[in-house]
């Protein structure tokens, strides 16, 4: 599990009135995604346009967004195999929107490195899920990821391109510790007696 995501519980706790609003005025958790989704696509058109401030602005907007989605689904007691599937593509989503404006605006082309890894750290959850395995074994998540991200993005040159491929580095190295650990809990489970 990510090393960030241990503090779940005291983000939920901080959240609980955010989340009790938003259940008061109908809103739900995948309305917050589709919300985070389209805040990153708006940050890509402004990295596009030259703005890359702006970008992370709203980058970061929708990435708040992402971590709220969770705590009221979570609040609402009804976390569901969809919320969780359109929650992961829609991060991926959003990475992938953001990170194509900017480029397109000039960032380094290496930025994508960070999209190939998180999309490979997807792949490796959706297996396990569908073996009934367990998916937390990854301590680089996606707050770690977009750390990287931003770093990288207002690093000059020659340190922009190490951050990103260090960041799509550990998004395998992460999706290699899921597959193996999914495996060793099924090879467990399947050499127990009944």
């Amino acid at each position: 599990m990510s090393m960030l995501y241990a503090y779940k519980p005291q983000k939920d706790r901080a959240l609980r009135s955010v989340s009790q609003a938003l259940l008061a005025m109908g809103i739900t958790p995948n309305m917050v995604t589709a919300c985070g989704l389209l805040l990153s696509a708006t940050a890509g058109v402004a990295a596009l346009a030259g703005h890359l401030y702006v970008g992370l602005v709203l980058f970061l907007a929708g990435a708040c967004l992402d971590a709220l989605d969770g705590s009221l689904a979570r609040y609402r007691g009804h976390c569901t195999d969809f919320g969780r599937y359109f929650d992961s593509f829609s991060d991926r989503g959003s990475e992938l929107l953001f990170i194509t404006g900017a480029v397109a605006g000039g960032a380094p082309m290496l930025a994508f490195a960070v999209v190939a890894g998180s999309f490979v750290l997807l792949a490796a959850r959706v297996y396990n899920h569908r073996k009934g395995l367990s998916s937390n074994a990854a301590t680089f998540g996606r707050p770690e990821r977009l750390g990287l991200l931003f770093l990288g993005l207002l690093a000059p040159a020659p340190f922009a391109g190490a951050l990103f491929l260090l960041a799509g580095f550990l998004c395998l190295v992460s999706s290699v510790q899921i597959v193996a650990s999914g495996y060793r809990k099924g090879k467990t489970a399947a050499s127990m007696p009944e």
